[in-house]
C-alpha cells in the first residue's frame, strides 16, 4: 500500500513538472487543404511528398521571377506556360530540401531524431525571442507566426525549412568535421584519401581564381565601376600586378588575396558553390589560366558583382594551402551528391490529384 502511494505522488509530481515544462511555443497544425498533397519526387524508391503548404511557401517565394511582378499572366492565355516554369522551380527547391534529407539518412544522419526536434524548438525559441543575431519578437508568438505568413509560410514548412538548414550542417560537419568552443577542431567522420585531393587539384573539375568584388550601391553606377575594374584588371601584366590593383581599387583587402608572400586565391568546384553563383562557376570554367571573366551579377541575400582571374595550379600552392584545397575537395564532393539525389527525385517528380485543386489565381499568404 505503501508503494501504491509513493508511485501516486512520484507520479503527481511528473505530471505536475512537465505541465510546467510544457512547450512554450507549440506546433501549429496545418489545415487540411495546407496538408493536401500536391507533388511526390522520389529518389531510391522513397518517396517525398511536397504538401500545398511547401507548394504555397515556393510559390510565393519564386512568384515574380516567373511574372515579373505581374499578376496578370496567372488568367491569360499563356497562363499554363508560366504554371508550368514555377512548377519546375518548385520541384527544384523542393528538391534540394529532400536530397539534404536523402543523403543524411545514408550516412546516419536522422532529421527526425528527438535531438533535431529540440534543435528545431531552440530555433523558434530565438525566432521569437531574439538572440545569436536575430532579433526576434520579444515572446510574442503570435507576431512570429504572422511574419511567417507573410512570407506564405506556415509553422509547419517553417519547421521543414529549420530542418533542412540543421541537417545541411550536420551534413558539413560529417565531412569536414566541426569546431568545438573547448576541445578546438574535432576530426570528421569521412576519411579522406590526400592522393584524392591531389587529383582534385589538377583536375578540370577545380579552378584556382581570385576575384574583385564590389557590392551594389557602394558606387554611384556599380555595373559601369566593375566594367572599370575589370579594365584594369586585363591591363594588368601578371597575376601580382592583377591582385594588386584589385587592392587598391576596391574593399578587397591584402589579407583577401595573399598569404605567406603568396597569392592564395580561392578553389572553385563545379559543384561546390551554391546555386545563385551558378554563373560565377560557369565563367571560372570558361576562362582559361591568365584571363579574366566578364563582370558577373550574383543575387545572395545581397546583389553584388564580381569580376574573376583564373590563376596557375602548382604544387606549391597545393602543399602550402592545402587545407583551403581540401575544404573546396569536400565542398564539391557534397554538392556532387547532393545534385545528384536532386536530378533523381526531379525527374521522379509526379503529380497528384490534390494539385488538380490549386487555383493559382487564389495562392496567397
Amino acid at each position: 500500500m505503501k508503494n501504491t502511494i509513493a508511485f501516486i505522488i512520484l507520479l503527481t509530481v511528473v505530471l505536475s513538472l512537465a505541465c510546467c515544462q510544457s512547450d512554450p511555443y507549440p506546433p501549429v497544425a496545418s489545415s487540411l487543404e495546407e496538408s493536401r498533397v500536391v507533388m511526390t519526387l522520389t529518389a531510391d524508391g522513397d518517396v517525398y511528398e511536397i504538401k500545398y503548404e511547401l507548394y504555397r511557401a515556393l510559390f510565393m517565394a519564386n512568384k515574380s521571377a516567373v511574372d515579373g511582378g505581374d499578376d496578370s499572366v496567372w488568367t491569360s492565355e499563356n497562363k499554363s506556360e508560366y504554371i508550368a516554369n514555377i512548377d519546375k522551380i518548385i520541384a527544384k527547391k523542393a528538391s534540394e530540401i529532400y536530397a539534404v534529407f536523402h543523403h543524411a539518412r545514408k550516412i546516419g544522419i536522422n532529421p527526425y531524431s528527438s535531438a533535431m526536434d529540440n534543435e528545431v524548438k531552440e530555433w523558434i525559441r530565438i525566432g521569437v525571442e531574439g538572440g545569436y543575431g536575430v532579433s526576434g519578437f520579444g515572446g510574442d508568438y503570435d507576431a512570429y507566426l504572422d511574419s511567417l505568413k507573410q512570407s506564405g509560410i506556415n509553422y509547419s514548412v517553417q519547421d521543414l525549412l529549420l530542418r533542412y538548414s540543421l541537417t545541411l550542417d550536420k551534413i558539413n560537419e560529417f565531412y569536414h568535421g566541426r569546431d568545438d568552443e573547448a576541445l578546438g577542431k574535432l576530426p570528421a567522420e569521412y576519411e579522406l584519401d590526400k592522393e584524392l585531393v591531389h587529383s582534385y587539384y589538377f583536375s578540370d573539375d577545380s579552378a584556382r581564381v581570385f576575384h574583385a568584388y564590389m557590392q551594389d550601391g557602394v558606387a554611384t553606377d556599380t555595373l559601369a565601376k566593375m566594367e572599370s575594374i575589370r579594365q584594369g584588371m586585363i591591363d594588368s601584366d601578371n597575376a601580382v600586378d592583377v591582385a594588386l590593383y584589385i587592392i587598391n581599387h576596391t574593399s578587397m583587402t591584402p589579407t583577401d588575396l595573399i598569404r605567406d608572400k603568396m597569392i592564395t586565391g580561392i578553389m572553385v568546384g563545379k559543384n561546390s558553390l551554391k546555386e545563385e553563383y551558378s554563373e560565377y562557376v560557369n565563367q571560372a570554367f570558361s576562362i582559361s589560366e591568365g584571363e579574366v571573366s566578364s563582370v558577373i551579377k550574383v543575387s545572395d541575400g545581397e546583389v553584388g558583382y564580381y569580376v574573376i582571374y583564373k590563376a596557375e595550379k602548382t604544387e606549391e600552392h597545393f602543399n602550402r594551402c592545402y587545407d583551403d584545397i581540401k575544404a573546396s575537395y569536400l565542398d564539391d564532393l557534397i554538392g556532387k551528391r547532393l545534385r545528384g539525389i536532386e536530378d533523381e527525385l526531379v525527374s521522379g517528380m509526379t503529380y497528384e490529384s490534390g494539385y488538380n485543386k490549386i487555383d493559382h489565381t487564389k495562392i496567397e499568404k
